[in-house]
């Protein structure tokens, strides 16, 4: 890859309270960094060292002209009351059942932060998205770092995890991740960028116009009742995640998914569960922006921001209705309780925008949800003298580009 032309400027983006401040006796607050990386096209990239988040992506429509099409705040504090939006979430990403991990004969207890209070959930209340990462600019290139200590949220050992970012002139984002840790734990890293392609303020409605298409052949059946993985893995065939064509996330299509929207972590076809390949690509026809996700990880979450706010109090349909497009499978029936989460906080992006359920995705590349406690998943134990390696690239590109190309 060239990266050659890349200009990288460094600003500050706020200021966080200094967690160790009274312990080592230093200044109450600490500088939230941020990096605009800009190619030569003019195409830009905006990452902030709170959560190593990705703040803002720029790249042109077919008209050349440059638009913002991740979901993300102004400053700081957009991000402090809004956890994981654009932040990278670890040390493990996704659920784990009953905060509960085995090892070496060993149990450890982990946070309980998920909404249902059963499981770990994204790292805990201290995962790596609610942290200052150290950083700085190297080359062409910027690099995040952040020690976990061990006990932090129930983990065993320190994790050093390292991330170094590059965006080239090709419109690619690198993000290369590693980490090394002191005791065996578990690691699972991955970002959370919401994106509409059509633009981060213009909500469901251009949403409902994007094409996906997923390399994932299987699913990881999951509990709608705890959103934790039963251990099975069903093929996609004849369900609503069989997204291996081109389909519209049209409103149809969110509605019939179970619970309302997508966000499912789906098994990313390949001969080796960790090798890098695609995983995934989505267009926008009307402004003609695509995206494609690369990964060496085995798994993708495929989400439609249904956490976002409804303003119309639309809740999604009973699971019975799913029960007509999965024939292939018996589930039981579960009914909502319609009183729950009526009253919802709104939430105001960048430019005073109302972001709303469905006004983006997310495709966050991962090792399946429950790894550590589901002996049929792949591996998430990282252990002395091993080296936690996963490569992400999300490429950016015009319709008209790759008409000709395969998804």
């Amino acid at each position: 890859m060239s990266v050659t032309e890349t200009f990288i400027e460094e600003d500050g983006f706020g200021f966080v309270p200094r967690p160790d401040r009274k312990k080592h006796n230093k200044p109450k607050f600490e500088i939230v960094r941020r990096y605009t990386m800009t190619n030569k096209h003019k195409a830009s990239v905006q990452l902030i060292s709170w959560g190593a988040g990705v703040q803002a992506i720029k790249v042109p429509n077919q008209s050349g002209i440059l638009g913002d099409i991740v979901l993300g705040f102004d400053d700081v504090e957009g991000y402090l009351e809004n956890r994981y939006i654009g932040s990278m979430i670890g040390r493990v990403a996704n659920r784990i059942s009953g905060g509960q991990i085995r090892l070496e004969n060993k149990v450890y207890s982990l946070t309980l932060n998920d909404k249902t209070g059963v499981s770990h959930f994204n790292g805990g209340f201290v995962g790596f998205d609610n942290v200052n990462w150290d950083s700085h600019i190297l080359k062409k290139h910027v690099v995040m770092s952040h020690l976990s200590r061990a006990n932090s949220e129930g983990y065993p050992g320190d994790l050093l995890t390292q991330i170094k970012y590059s965006w080239t002139d090709d419109n690619q984002l690198h993000m290369n991740i590693r980490a090394t840790a002191t005791q065996p734990t578990p690691v699972n890293i991955t970002t959370n960028c919401l994106m509409n392609l059509a633009g981060h303020a213009t909500g469901p409605e251009e949403l409902k116009k994007h094409v996906i298409s997923l390399n994932a052949a299987s699913w990881t059946f999951t509990d709608i009742r705890d959103c934790l993985p039963t251990g099975a893995i069903y093929p996609v065939d004849r369900t609503v995640f069989d997204l291996r064509l081109p389909t519209q996330l049209t409103k149809r299509r969110l509605y019939i998914v179970p619970g309302g929207g997508y966000n499912q972590n789906l098994c990313v076809t390949s001969p080796s569960r960790w090798c890098y390949r695609f995983h995934a690509r989505i267009l926008h026809p009307t402004s003609g922006r695509t995206v494609e996700v690369y990964s060496n990880l085995p798994g993708l979450q495929f989400s439609t921001a249904n956490d976002l706010p409804e303003p119309d109090h639309n809740y999604p349909p009973d699971f019975e209705d799913y029960c007509t497009c999965l024939d292939t499978v018996r589930i039981p029936t579960i009914t909502y309780d319609r009183d729950v989460d009526q009253v919802q906080k709104e939430v105001w992006g960048k430019d005073g925008v109302r972001y709303r359920r469905y006004g983006g995705f997310s495709l966050s590349p991962q090792n399946y949800p429950d790894a550590v406690n589901i002996s049929n998943f792949p591996s998430s134990i990282l252990y002395p003298g091993q080296v936690y390696s996963h490569d992400l690239t999300y490429k950016f590109g015009l319709l008209s580009e790759n008409s000709n190309s395969s998804t």
